[in-house]
């Protein structure tokens, strides 16, 4: 039996941090300040701090999009999702996603507005969709694994949006089903102008 490779200390360090960081955040926002803070409250060195987190907030945030993504593949994989349609899976993989940050709610507010969230936000987001469409058995590969991501990344920002404007989840879930519908729409025309154009004569 092969045993698991351990956690290297700067990914042990780095969820410590993190998980403070999710405490105070909502306070301090996503700030140097607010790391100062968690990294008193989880116990931590200057030296064990930059070990983990050497560009500060931004490896921080990083981290935050990695863990939010693990948790939604993971609650996708233990549900019962292979024999429903395109449509329900892709719902069923933006709520997981949504899940997955609702007990830090505050936190992703104060990400929200954070410039250094500028650069990481794609990450996560784009880190999310890659975990949704393999937690639900996606075989496409080149141009149509990159489409899924980037479709499915498209509507997890925008609904992300939403949910953070809201405490309404019926509000969230009729935004979440008319992006949807948008992109199956997209996705119905594209096919249709493909099949339209290969079937154009030859000039």
């Amino acid at each position: 039996m092969t045993e698991a490779p351990e956690t290297a200390p700067s990914d042990q360090f780095r969820e410590r941090l993190l998980d403070a960081m999710l405490e105070i955040a909502p306070e301090t926002g996503w700030t140097m300040a607010g790391m100062d803070r968690a990294a008193q409250k989880a116990g931590l060195s200057e030296g064990q701090v930059l070990l983990a987190t050497p560009h500060g907030v931004t490896d921080l945030l990083e981290a935050f999009g990695a863990r939010a993504a693990k948790a939604a593949g993971a609650r996708l994989k233990a549900g019962d999702v292979p024999a429903l349609k395109v449509r329900a899976k892709v719902r069923a993989g933006v709520k997981a996603w949504l899940a997955a940050l609702d007990p830090h709610k505050a936190a992703v507010k104060r990400a929200a507005g954070t410039p250094a969230n500028l650069l990481t936000g794609p990450k996560g987001l784009w880190a999310a969709a890659d975990a949704i469409w393999t937690a639900l058995g996606d075989t496409s590969t080149d141009f149509n694994w990159y489409t899924k991501r980037t479709v499915l990344s498209g509507v997890l920002g925008s609904t992300l949006a939403a949910w953070i404007g809201t405490d309404d989840e019926a509000q969230v879930d009729a935004f979440l089903d008319r992006r949807i519908e948008n992109v199956m729409q997209f996705e119905k025309f594209k096919a249709q102008a493909k099949d339209a154009f290969a079937k154009a004569p030859n000039p």
